[in-house]
């Protein structure tokens, strides 16, 4: 599969009706001079198909050529989602909830030209989106500067009722035949009495749990099984470009009950695959609010810094080559706080050294009507630049004088790695909203055990992993590994579980680990599927708090939020928490296991600051020296390769204050700042980085096979 040469960065520029045919020539010449090497069109099937089979392109022909002109790529981003009217006026092609209340097409922020958004299991629909996507690829595929197709903007089904009309609930059950073979044997999964996969429709709402659950799954299914039909088709127009694809939310923020997709499913179907940057790290209020920001205007970001690093090692973990596909050029309303500089440069930092292969700015200039106006802009609509379109270039000329250091930067892999999984994830949203009313509304249990968890061990300084459940085999490449509630345990996982830690592996659990089996069913005793030997502990009960409770554990006392386990000792296990069994520990093999009473990452999401403390300890009980103290500077140093494997490292200062450059933890040897220039030997025990500033230290003599920068 074709992936890109070249790093580029590249910026969304073109969403139709704006900006306007005689700011074109300006605007390009404008971002090639920012050192961008490629934009990003968005062409809208509802503008460029306004009478069906009559197709109108004079806007990306002139746009392509005045790109080329100016030396710059373009990404051909296809969007479907926004459909013509005459798609839902002249054929069936509107979605329809489970209850049989059309969901009827409309504008929305992405799609301001209306036609949000037709089935696209409608065999109607997807040949007429079939048309118009063949009618692009083959209009412009011998362009020599189209850089790759982007087939799918954000797939995601979306809202819960999406969708259940005939063509739907066919998709529905020939997965569920796909998935349990029989009828039978799908009654006998679940403890039910179906008669035929035709008597399932999909549920109206939450109170089964296991039916919204496979529900929801299938759905995530159906939106990859839509982009391995674009990827066909694309590929066999044009089978030497790269094909990409990326999520509006990755699968570790997204909401996926409500908001479905599965980033392991759909990025199987591409060349690259991407997430757009969300800045937040709570629950999504409004584009005015939003909860717990990363930005530095948050007086708590340090709480929350860990966010950009997290998405891209999820990325990482989906799929080796991957792009962050939107970051945002600055907020997302105009009565909001507007980003700086200094934000930009951290998203863009932070998702590079955990291993971005590429990078798209959404967007160049704001969009002037609808729900997105005057949002996200670079710059100001007039073209005159901000701090923030200076500090993106200071990236984007780094790269074209450097792209061989950018273009083959790999970071190091880490010690340590948090298990995360899809299925668990949704299950534990229906189950902590209870309701269809609240869906949405609650903090769920899963989604903050994982990024308290990230958050906890990258704040130890260390590279953090995520694994993707799917491919829990490959816990053996590291030397401890989270469970986050881990509620949802096949006899299958125990077994790679107890492998690991034989080996010597050291093992955490959040309570609830194996509560249910695969198919959601409780079991009598827990953890269940043998892991009560492993762990040496079995859970009594596992309650709601009302309140933060005090709990002790390896000699560290703090606040547990959220629930607390009763737990007791079994077989070998030793309490850790002085009599409270807040903390079971136990060894098997050459490795341990840790069982924890409470949920440490929820606690420290719910601000207690001693959990650090913990984690620390345990890591030391792995072996594993952080060095790390309460209070230290917020200085992140990322290791890694370039070249043919000769040491290079990240180094993000995210204190407002000038920091000792900590140079002793590199590889001996002269450095040179890929982004400033500066030269730099680890000898120097006196050399700073300024406060919120972010360096690319790469060996003196490192080969840059630079472009010309004007």
């Amino acid at each position: 599969m074709p992936t890109p040469e070249d790093f580029h960065f590249c910026v969304q520029y073109y969403r139709q009706p704006t900006p306007t045919p005689d700011e074109w020539e300006d605007d390009l010449r404008h971002i090639a001079g920012l050192g961008f090497t490629a934009i990003q069109l968005r062409p809208q099937w509802a503008w460029h198909e306004v009478e069906e089979g009559t197709f109108r392109w004079d806007d990306m022909d002139c746009l392509i050529e005045l790109a080329e002109r100016n030396g710059l790529m373009v990404l051909f981003k296809f969007f479907l989602e926004s459909a013509p009217a005459w798609l839902f006026k002249n054929y069936d092609a509107q979605r329809v909830a489970p209850d049989g209340v059309p969901i009827r097409p409309r504008a929305r922020g992405s799609f301001p030209l209306g036609g949000w958004m037709p089935c696209f299991d409608n065999p109607v629909v997807w040949e007429k989106a079939s048309r118009f996507v063949r009618s692009g690829v083959e209009r412009f595929r011998e362009r020599k500067n189209i850089l790759g197709w982007h087939l799918w903007n954000e797939p995601r089904s979306r809202p819960f009722a999406d969708c259940a009309c005939k063509h739907s609930r066919t998709v529905y059950r020939k997965w569920l035949a796909d998935n349990f073979g029989s009828v039978e044997r799908f009654n006998e999964t679940f403890g039910l009495a179906v008669r035929a996969w035709k008597d399932i429709d999909p549920p109206p709402d939450i109170s089964g749990y296991y039916d919204s659950w496979l529900w929801r799954r299938s759905r995530a299914d159906a939106v990859a099984w839509w982009v391995r039909r674009m990827a066909e088709l694309v590929r066999g127009l044009d089978p030497e470009r790269p094909l990409f694809c990326h999520v509006g939310f990755n699968t570790v923020l997204q909401p996926t009950f409500i908001d479905t997709s599965h980033d392991l499913l759909t990025s199987r179907e591409v060349d690259v695959f991407g997430t757009s940057l969300p800045h937040w790290t709570g629950d999504f209020h409004t584009f005015f609010k939003v909860d717990r920001s990363a930005l530095f205007s948050n007086p708590g970001f340090r709480d929350e810094a860990y966010l950009y690093g997290m998405q891209a090692r999820w990325m990482g973990a989906v799929k080796d080559y991957f792009w962050i596909n939107e970051v945002y050029g600055n907020s997302w309303n105009y009565m909001a706080e507007d980003y700086t500089g200094q934000d930009l440069r951290f998203m863009l930092g932070s998702t590079l050294s955990e291993g971005a292969r590429g990078i798209v700015i959404w967007q160049f200039k704001s969009e002037r009507f609808s729900e997105e106006s005057l949002t996200s802009g670079l710059v100001e609509i007039d073209g005159s630049d901000t701090d923030r379109s200076l500090a993106v270039s200071e990236l984007c000329r780094a790269a074209r004088r450097d792209p061989a250091a950018f273009r083959s930067w790999r970071p190091e892999k880490a010690r340590v790695a948090v298990v995360f999984d899809f299925a668990a994830d949704m299950y534990s949203q229906m189950e902590d909203a209870e309701n269809s009313e609240r869906v949405g509304t609650v903090c769920y249990r899963y989604k903050e055990s994982v990024k308290g968890w990230f958050s906890l061990l990258w704040r130890q300084g260390l590279a953090v992993d995520l694994v993707a459940v799917e491919k829990l085999e490959q816990i053996r490449g590291y030397e401890l590994i989270v469970l986050p509630y881990c509620h949802l345990v096949s006899q299958e996982m125990s077994y790679v579980l107890a492998g690991y830690v034989i080996e010597g592996g050291t093992l955490v659990a959040d309570p609830g680990l194996a509560f249910r089996d695969r198919r959601a069913w409780v079991q009598p005793v827990r953890p269940g599927q043998g892991l009560d030997t492993l762990f040496g502990c079995r859970e009594k009960k596992l309650k709601a708090l009302l309140k933060p409770v005090e709990v002790t554990a390896l000699e560290v006392t703090l606040q547990a939020h959220g629930m607390l386990a009763g737990l007791e000792t079994y077989g070998s296990g030793q309490d850790l928490s002085g009599g409270g069994n807040r903390l079971i520990g136990n060894t098997a093999g050459k490795g341990r296991t840790f069982y924890c009473g409470f949920y440490p990452g929820l606690s420290c999401r719910a601000g207690e600051r001693e959990a650090a403390s913990l984690v620390s300890r345990l890591l030391n009980e792995a072996g594993i020296e952080t060095g790390w103290s309460e209070g230290a500077p917020l200085l992140r140093v990322r290791k890694g390769t370039v070249g043919r494997g000769q040491p290079a490292a990240w180094v993000l200062n995210f204190e407002p204050d000038a920091q000792p450059l900590p140079l002793a933890s590199l590889e001996k040897g002269l450095y040179r700042c890929a982004i400033t220039g500066k030269h730099f030997d680890t000898a120097d025990t006196g050399a700073v980085i300024a406060g919120r500033e972010v360096m690319f230290l790469v060996p003196e003599d490192f080969e840059t096979g630079a472009r010309p920068v004007d």
